[in-house]
């Protein structure tokens, strides 16, 4: 006879990453009266822990255990675990890249973009870290993607783009970023110029025009980018000349109007 501890670990265990309120779901399809959340943590989720068939990863977040793992040996989805943090959030930057398989290297951090009302403090769980990344808008430009039975929330093509040359920090720096979006395949041109100029700076103009001038000479994913698009984004640019990397001088891309250090070109060819 199958008990109700091991009924409820069979319903959680094709989730992989489950919440405390995933388990009370999947727990009142089970036990026959009401419980308080209280009881249910004490009956149910305890004893699953101590039998090693969950794994705590934060307050009220765990990994469901398959009965060939162990908790030393569970392999680890970064892109689950930070799809279960929030409710009200998307996967930007970096980890965006990371899902459109396209990010040059896999990064020990996932970002979870969020509003500043529904932070949370940085943690680690096993070798990775999952850090807060406050944005305003969490609604425009997010795509919904199935995932291992959940549903992933990911920033568009042509936001990731848009966000990683924004704020270069959370897409691993400029080498990286640039190797990354040079394999980023199916953007749209058109919708990438509307995004960028809706915003209405200039210096992020100069640098996703110089990046995508960058790329139309690197990548076969860009060759067929129109100079008219260019164009449009050159026009945003004629105030003075600002430099791509703060503090770091270099000869100035007419263009653009942006100072590029001198060796900065010259290092992305060896990537």
């Amino acid at each position: 006879m199958v008990t109700k501890t091991e009924a409820l670990y069979k319903a959680l265990l094709p989730m992989r990453i489950v919440s405390f309120d995933n388990i009370v779901e999947k727990a009142s399809d089970i036990i026959e009266a009401d419980q308080s959340r209280r009881y249910i943590y004490r009956k149910y989720v305890d004893r699953l822990i101590k039998m090693g068939k969950l794994q705590p990863i934060r307050k009220e977040l765990y990994a469901v255990l398959s009965p060939f793992e162990t908790p030393e040996k569970h392999e680890v989805d970064k892109l689950l675990i930070a799809s279960k943090i929030r409710q009200k959030y998307y996967l930007g930057f970096h980890t965006a890249l990371e899902y459109y398989g396209c990010a040059s290297s896999l990064l020990n951090e996932a970002y979870i973009c969020v509003q500043a009302k529904d932070r949370f403090d940085p943690f680690q769980y096993k070798r990775l870290n999952f850090k807060p990344v406050f944005v305003t808008d969490i609604t425009s430009e997010i795509v919904e993607k199935p995932y291992h039975q959940t549903i992933l929330k990911v920033s568009s093509k042509e936001r990731t783009f848009i966000e990683c040359i924004d704020r270069i920090r959370y897409a691993g720096g400029w080498e990286e970023s640039i190797k990354s979006l040079e394999g980023l395949g199916g953007l749209s041109f058109e919708k990438l110029l509307h995004l960028t100029l809706k915003q209405g700076r200039e210096s992020l103009n100069r640098r996703v025009g110089y990046v995508l001038e960058l790329l139309k000479n690197r990548s076969p994913f860009y060759e067929h980018l129109n100079e008219k698009l260019l164009n449009k984004i050159a026009e945003k640019t004629n105030r003075s000349p600002q430099y791509l990397i703060c503090g770091k001088k270099g000869p100035l891309n007419k263009r653009w109007n942006l100072y590029i250090p001198e060796d900065f070109e010259e290092k992305l060819r060896g990537i």
